[in-house]
């Protein structure tokens, strides 16, 4: 079964003997937390210590292949429409144990890294909450599409590698089973783990570069800025690699951090990096949500706009951390704001000031150029032009530039 699971690449895979499962399952959480803790030692442990884990597992006729492949089953599981509270959460923690053995030194000679796999653990993220949270976040889109599903369904047969992280999860949600009913305290439980998962990306990502494997820095990217908007964040707080993740409460304050991580040298050069990132905080800035080649506006909530404040703040930051070095890739970005913002009155006054925030933030040669850019931009289409009067009124709030 290891060798199949291993031979079809983590995909279209028989399931584990469900007797081996229930055996495995039988004591809950702590068979996970028992072996997290096992493992976490040779983390941080010593080159001696380090280079005897996979050795100690071959003595002790323990397979890492297998041990993966038993983790894929669960993580798997896990995220079925039909899965209970306790599936999840065992999936997630699943998911976790999975990445804690990618940061165990000597998992790359040992092949431990599968991308199939790293993606599922990622997908845990937004596949495991269960659909009836899923379903508020997305309503707007399913009311407004009645015929998504069959599109969708369709379009699945010639699927190619361009396909995002975000549609896969909306595909295979539409897929799955029956759902089941969830109490206030189970769906404590599942945010709880996805919170847990998610530090367990972080701490990965400090370590294990993604810059030779593009796709999954892409989906790290959808997912992360997915995960901004998880829940209302009832406190500010401060954009920056100094931020210590173990003190951070909420589900966005970490998918920031993660988007910041990203942005390091380690995961591949700052304007690739950034220029994701930006492409993705697009939408939460304009508040719409991407349907392949277009857009549908979301309904203006406190939580969408906290949201697209946070994703400004978070931008900001990175200009002032970065400077002149994301200046070209920061005028794009308001290019963008200003010829993809929804032409409705009410999304044009916040997508100009949003733009306006931003657009304080270059030097004036910069500010100029950009202006003289709007200016010709405002000419061609009717709607530009009444986006660049919404700019204008923004720029009269702010004080004057002083020269230089």
């Amino acid at each position: 079964w290891v060798d199949a699971v291993w031979d079809l690449e983590f995909t279209e895979t028989e399931p584990l003997d469900a007797y081996k499962a229930e055996e495995i399952a039988a004591d809950g959480l702590k068979t996970c937390t028992r072996l997290y803790h096992a493992l976490e030692p040779f983390v941080a442990g010593g080159q001696e210590s380090t280079e005897n884990v996979w050795t100690l597992l071959a003595e002790n006729n323990l397979s890492h292949r297998a041990l993966v492949a038993v983790l894929h089953h669960f993580v798997h599981v896990g995220q079925h429409a039909s899965a209970n509270v306790q599936q999840r959460v065992f999936g997630l923690r699943s998911a976790g144990l999975y990445l804690l053995l990618l940061e165990i030194p000597g998992s790359i000679v040992n092949q431990v890294f599968h991308q199939v796999m790293f993606d599922k653990c990622l997908a845990a993220l937004m596949k495991c909450l269960p659909q009836e949270l899923r379903k508020r976040k997305m309503a707007h889109a399913q009311s407004s599409q009645p015929n998504a599903r069959r599109r969708r369904k369709k379009g699945k047969q010639c699927r190619n590698d361009n396909t995002s992280m975000r549609e896969v999860l909306e595909e295979e949600k539409e897929e799955d089973g029956e759902e089941v009913y969830f109490s206030t305290e189970d769906l404590l439980q599942v945010r709880n783990a996805i919170f847990l998962l998610l530090k367990n990306f972080l701490r990965l990502l400090s370590k294990f570069s993604l810059k030779e494997k593009p796709e999954c820095m892409q989906n790290c990217i959808e997912v992360f800025v997915e995960m901004t908007s998880f829940e209302p964040v009832l406190h500010e707080f401060k954009f920056s690699a100094a931020m210590d993740v173990n003190e951070a409460k909420y589900i966005p304050e970490l998918a920031y951090y993660g988007l910041h991580l990203l942005c390091s040298p380690l995961h591949g050069t700052e304007d690739k990096s950034l220029q994701r990132v930006f492409q993705q905080l697009l939408k939460v800035i304009l508040m719409v949500e991407w349907r392949g080649s277009r857009y549908e506006a979301l309904p203006i909530t406190s939580a969408v706009t906290s949201a697209r404040n946070q994703a400004v703040t978070f931008i900001s930051s990175l200009v002032d951390e970065l400077k002149e070095a994301v200046y070209p890739l920061l005028r794009i970005l308001l290019q963008h704001i200003c010829t993809k913002v929804p032409d409705k009155a009410d999304y044009r006054p916040p997508a100009a000031q949003a733009l306006v925030t931003l657009l304080d933030k270059l030097p004036c040669a910069e500010f100029a150029a950009f202006m003289a850019w709007l200016y010709k931009c405002s000419v061609y289409e009717v709607s530009y032009r009444v986006f660049a009067l919404d700019v204008v009124l923004a720029l009269l709030e702010l004080p004057e530039r002083s020269p230089g």
